[in-house]
C-alpha cells in the first residue's frame, strides 16, 4: 500500500509500516508539499497520485472531502498497533475510500 503520512504522525508508526513492505513518505518530505502543506494540498496530492492518507488527528482531515482513503491513527496506538489495523484492512473486501476516515485504534 503507497501511504502518504501527515506530519503529525509519528516515526514509530511509519517504521512500523514500512518494516511490512508499505511505501509511506511523510508529506513534508515531498517537495511539491513541504513542511506547511495544508489538508486540502496532501488531498488533492493524494487523489491525484492514488495514495493513502495516515494523519494522527481526524480534525485534520474529518472535515474535507476526499475520495481516498483517510486513515487515523491516534498517537497512543504502537506501530505494532498501527500495522495490525492496516493488514486487516487490507483483508477487507470493501473499498475504504467509500467510507468515512477509518479510526485505526478501533480495528
Amino acid at each position: 500500500m503507497e501511504i502518504i503520512a501527515d506530519t503529525n504522525v509519528p516515526e514509530e508508526h511509519v517504521s512500523a509500516l514500512r518494516g511490512d513492505g508499505h511505501s509511506v513518505v511523510y508529506s513534508r518530505s515531498i517537495e511539491s508539499l513541504g513542511p506547511e502543506a495544508t489538508d486540502q494540498a496532501i488531498i488533492d496530492y493524494a487523489e491525484a497520485n492514488q495514495v493513502v492518507i495516515l494523519s494522527g488527528d481526524l480534525t485534520d482531515f474529518g472535515r474535507c472531502e476526499a475520495s481516498i482513503p483517510v486513515f487515523v491513527a491516534p498517537h497512543e496506538m504502537t506501530g505494532g498497533d498501527v500495522r495490525a489495523a492496516i493488514a486487516r484492512i487490507s483483508a477487507l473486501a470493501f473499498d475504504p475510500a467509500q467510507t468515512d476516515p477509518i479510526w485505526l485504534s478501533s480495528l
